[in-house]
């Protein structure tokens, strides 16, 4: 008998059976494939949003948001590799542009601090080996990237 069952050892699964591992709890960590962080979690890219892109007062805003800042610190306690080395959307076209600065104030509306809109020329100032004919971009310093994998495996004994 569990007092908890949680569902796939994905990026998700495992934070949560991270923290209430805290607790004195039977817990069970079931998951359908061969190894951890093999379903959706593997499928990602490994960034963690800022949290523009979600309909800002959206639960997914919220949890976007805190979701980001908590795995920030997750990954210090359990000494899993964690770059906080910011996103970048790029603009090609007039519409793109016009996508950025919607995403801009999306994002402002979310709470994401730090977020800037630069033009083609500051663009390509910041990341000159970009294509040169960057119009913008959208600068969201707050996004992070992270192995899903070994973010799913702790190195760490606590």
């Amino acid at each position: 008998m569990y007092d908890v069952i949680i569902v796939g050892c994905g990026v998700v699964g495992a934070a949560a059976a991270f923290e209430l591992s805290r607790y004195n709890l039977s817990l069970l960590v079931l998951e359908k494939e061969n190894d951890v962080s093999c379903g959706t979690s593997k499928a990602n890219s490994g960034i963690l949003h800022a949290g523009y892109d979600c309909r800002p007062g959206s639960f997914m805003a919220k949890l976007n948001i805190e979701g980001a800042k908590l795995a920030g610190e997750l990954c210090k306690k359990l000494d899993v590799p964690y770059r906080q080395c910011g996103s970048l959307v790029l603009a090609f076209s007039k519409e793109d542009e016009a996508t950025l600065q919607e995403l801009y104030e999306r994002g402002r509306a979310n709470g994401v601090t730090g977020l800037e809109l630069w033009d083609g020329a500051q663009t390509r100032n910041q990341e000159p080996s970009l294509n040169p004919e960057v119009r913008g971009a959208l600068f969201a310093p707050s996004a992070a990237i992270v192995s899903p994998w070994e973010y799913t495996l702790w190195r760490k004994q606590l």
